[in-house]
């Protein structure tokens, strides 16, 4: 499938696509969380924000996957991108006329993250089926790069456009993006996996079907052996670090005593963070095994969630470090986890495998938000940070000696079709 010897032009108008979007999602995130942030100062109304961020990755992300395996990912990804603009625009009215209340910032929460739930397991398959294999890490690497770069500009945008234009108007950013994106998207075509699916269904035959494909994604993923045991530990240690990761406005707004500013500073440490990351992957490439060098990329996160978790009120430096930290071990982490994905699973059963993934990470979010939102009131802000960086580092470097984590990158990388993946679940 991948015969083309200019497949890094394909993926370079692929990428710099979704650059726009990062941005954008980087810059509007930020405006609606702080504009929570000071008109609540409540942590139960950031988790509540958190809730409505991954609730479509919970109950429509599993959905997406057999969407993504049959449909256009190039349509997808437009789709997507308009669909988050819309929501902005609507937003942006509601601003202009004065009718703005927390409960519609949660209700653009969650459609925007409703849209932005099809986007990145479409990027990822699509991706998968342009770049060789042998090139994935050093792809996934440039792209957290890219990302770090969308997160330390993102910030500083947002807290300059909140200090000198109206929410109105920084809301038509998602807009921009959205043809931004589209545009590079015009000029490559996105290779398609062939499928025997029934053509011209109605709503309820794609649903079934979708259910269908989606129970085969499932026995997919536990029969693949290590794949199962790699996506639970994944899920296990992002429910850890999700309440630290949601209630940073609120650590920066009340234990630190800042401002957009200050938000802005430690959010640029995180982006500075992801690209040093992404640059010591390009260069020193990891260590031979892509999940030993996943799992360090997650010690060095908790390392730094524990040391803002220990980081005194007056001592915001060291919080910022801290933070920074945690971006070069994302950036290490991801990129290698995301290749090893790509590398090992069959192209008709990626967007499954990401779908599920998705929501393996985001089933339990519910119940950690609902706990951490009173918790985090009444024991401090902080108290999270030290549990969350704790508990990682004692999950991941228990890891590394579980053979069962690296049964899957035992296997020979798949890049081919198997038909026997076109039927429906017995």
């Amino acid at each position: 499938m991948i015969k083309n010897n200019k497949w890094y032009i394909k993926f370079s108008f692929l990428w710099i696509g979704q650059i726009f979007s990062l941005l954008a999602a980087s810059i509007i995130q930020f405006v609606l969380i702080w504009w929570l942030t000071e008109k609540t100062g409540s942590a139960i109304y950031l988790a509540m924000a958190t809730l409505a961020l991954f609730l479509p990755d919970i109950f429509v992300g599993p959905m997406i996957g057999p969407l993504i395996d049959r449909c256009s990912r190039k349509s997808i990804l437009i789709f997507s991108g308009y669909g988050m603009a819309i929501v902005s625009i609507l937003l942006g009215i509601a601003f202009r006329t004065g009718q703005i209340s927390p409960v519609m910032i949660l209700a653009a929460i969650l459609f925007r993250s409703l849209f932005n739930v099809v986007r990145w397991p479409t990027f990822e398959s699509a991706a998968s089926l342009i770049v060789p294999h042998n090139h994935l890490t050093h792809v996934n690497a440039i792209d957290y790069i890219a990302r770090g770069i969308s997160n330390i500009i993102g910030p500083i945008l947002a807290a300059i456009c909140l200090r000198t234009i109206p929410m109105q108007s920084i809301l038509t950013v998602d807009l921009i993006a959205a043809i931004g994106g589209m545009i590079p998207l015009m000029f490559i075509s996105i290779p398609s996996v062939k499928s025997n699916a029934k053509l011209n269904l109605n709503f309820r035959e794609v649903l079934n079907r979708s259910k269908e494909e989606l129970k085969i994604g499932f026995k997919y993923v536990k029969r693949t052996p290590g794949l199962f045991t790699l996506l639970k530990y994944v899920s296990v240690t992002n429910l850890l670090l999700m309440p630290a990761e949601s209630l940073l406005p609120l650590l920066v707004f009340k234990y630190f005593r800042g401002t957009e500013t200050n938000m802005s500073i430690i959010g640029i440490a995180f982006g500075t963070g992801i690209v040093i990351g992404g640059i010591l992957m390009i260069v020193w490439k990891g260590f031979s095994s892509r999940i030993k060098t996943s799992i360090t990329g997650d010690l060095v996160f908790g390392f730094g969630v524990f040391l803002v978790g220990i980081a005194n009120p007056d001592q915001f430096a060291l919080a910022v470090f801290g933070w920074g930290l945690a971006g070069i071990g994302e950036s290490l982490s991801l990129a290698n986890f995301n290749a090893l994905l790509q590398a090992h699973t069959r192209p008709e059963m990626q967007g499954r495998v990401f779908s599920i993934l998705t929501s393996l990470i985001n089933i339990s979010v519910p119940a950690a938000m609902i706990a951490s939102g009173p918790i985090a009131e009444t024991m401090g802000v902080h108290f999270w940070y030290i549990f969350s960086g704790i508990g990682i580092l004692i999950i991941s470097s228990s890891m590394m000696f579980i053979p069962a984590m690296f049964q899957l990158e035992r296997s020979m990388p798949v890049r081919r079709l198997d038909p026997s993946y076109d039927q429906p679940a017995a």
